[in-house]
Order: structure tokens, then sequence, then C-alpha cells
């Protein structure tokens, strides 16, 4: 897994990018529109969950922790 903040252009407003939420009870939903994303910020703000990403290439695709949450609410207009 790696890090979304040492990414140096992770894409937080692509439409081609995987969003899901992992809540404490390790309860995964994958969030496909603004109102679950920006709860799912709100709730990773409180540290009842964490978002991850899935970013496909060519050849593979790399899972992300979003550890720059300032820049996933700006990227999704939250």
């Amino acid at each position: 897994m790696r890090s979304a903040k040492e990414a140096s252009c992770f894409p937080y407003g692509s439409n081609t990018v995987c969003f899901m939420e992992v809540s404490a009870n390790g309860e995964i939903k994958q969030l496909t529109n603004h109102t679950e994303k920006r709860n799912a910020y709100m709730n990773a703000l409180s540290g009842t969950s964490k978002i991850y990403a899935v970013w496909p290439g060519r050849w593979r695709s790399d899972l992300f922790i979003i550890d720059d949450l300032a820049a996933f609410c700006i990227a999704q207009q939250l």
C-alpha cells in the first residue's frame, strides 16, 4: 500500500480512481457519489474510518491510503 500524500501527483479528482471507506469494524463501502465521499471524509477526520483508493494504471493498479484529507476535500469539492 502506498501513501497518496507521498505520491507526486495523486489524481484525487479523477473519475478512474476508485475510493472506498473502511470503518473501524472492517466494513468496506465504495464511495460512488458526493454524499458518500463527504460522509467518509467527515468520518476520516474524526478517526472512525479511513479512506483508501485504487489508482488504475496501464499494467497494474495500486492501493493508496488517503492520508492528505485536505487535498481529497478540495479535489472532491466537499
